[in-house]
């Protein structure tokens, strides 16, 4: 593998990697069994793109569920379906996270003398008054040409659509001054095959959600529990709260995952998880066991 041959990957994501080089250069592939940070990198990718890994993350093996997430990424893409990440595959992976082109070089020049004389604000226009144009004959009398009387369009009034305001609870610590609610978003959600905690809870769904504040909703059954894993380099405090009242707080450190444990006095119970974070850039990997899943008997 050459890297500076003109096929080498651009994105800062895969750039000087040299195993994905060398996929790149179809000097080799990644493939089931393999595992490593190429793996990795290749992971955390699908998982941006929305096509999550939610059962084992980006832990860094090639198995069942990224060789899955690969090929819906290659059907996806228009490209040849094999569950495997050669040539093709990495190098649409790395177009899709290149942002930009190397800026061009620039020769110092020698800075202009600045006139005392004021310039405008704005250049002036390209196209001539009338009355400046030389073209007039010279002599000829004015002409009045008779101008149409202006009409007033009349002034319409559009409807601003009604903001809605939300205000905590008085028992908050925080100021209960009204702010804009927007939508939730509504996250990818993926099932998997069933899978049982220490406590006999089953797996029961996984998504991602991004962003300062997120929301989704899943019927479950009376005792639940959330796990939440950061996908970014940087730590997050997060805020987790459902619609039975409860909340709780963690701080989740890179590449790290918390468990929040919740409960209902019914079953089954449509749950509603609002997650607050502090960052934008804010991007989590979310797990949910139930001791009730819909459609699956005890």
């Amino acid at each position: 593998m050459t890297i500076g041959d003109g096929h080498d990957l651009r994105s800062p994501r895969f750039a000087g990697d040299e195993v994905l080089e060398a996929c790149n250069d179809k000097e080799r592939i990644l493939q089931r069994g393999d595992s490593g940070s190429a793996v990795k990198k290749v992971q955390q990718a699908l998982i941006i793109l929305g096509f999550p890994v939610p059962g084992v993350g980006a832990n860094g093996i090639f198995g069942d569920e990224t060789e899955l997430a690969v090929r819906s990424y290659q059907e996806s893409r228009g490209l040849k379906v094999d569950g495997v990440v050669g040539s093709e595959t990495i190098g649409s992976l790395d177009n899709e996270f290149f942002t930009g082109v190397p800026e061009p070089s620039v020769s110092p020049t020698i800075e202009p003398q600045l006139s005392e004389v004021s310039t405008p604000l704005y250049p002036e226009s390209p196209v001539r008054s009338p009355r400046a144009s030389p073209l007039g004959p010279v002599g000829a009398p004015p002409v009045k040409v008779p101008r149409a009387p202006r009409v007033e369009a009349p002034e319409v009034k559009v409807p601003r659509p009604p903001t809605t305001t939300v205000v905590r609870s008085s028992h908050e610590t925080r100021p209960t001054t009204p702010r804009t609610v927007r939508p939730p978003i509504t996250p990818h959600v993926t099932r998997l095959s069933e899978t049982v905690d220490d406590k006999g809870r089953k797996f029961h769904t996984a998504g991602t959600v991004s962003g300062n504040n997120s929301s989704f909703e899943a019927e479950a059954g009376k005792s639940i529990r959330l796990e939440l894993s950061n996908l970014n380099v940087k730590e997050s405090s997060v805020t987790v709260k459902t619609n039975t009242g409860e909340a709780k707080e963690s701080v989740l450190l890179p590449e790290a995952l918390v468990d929040f444990e919740f409960s209902a006095i019914e079953e089954p119970f449509i749950w509603r998880f609002y997650i607050e974070t502090d960052s934008e850039d804010s991007l989590i990997e979310w797990k949910l066991y139930s001791n009730w899943v819909p459609g699956k008997s005890e």
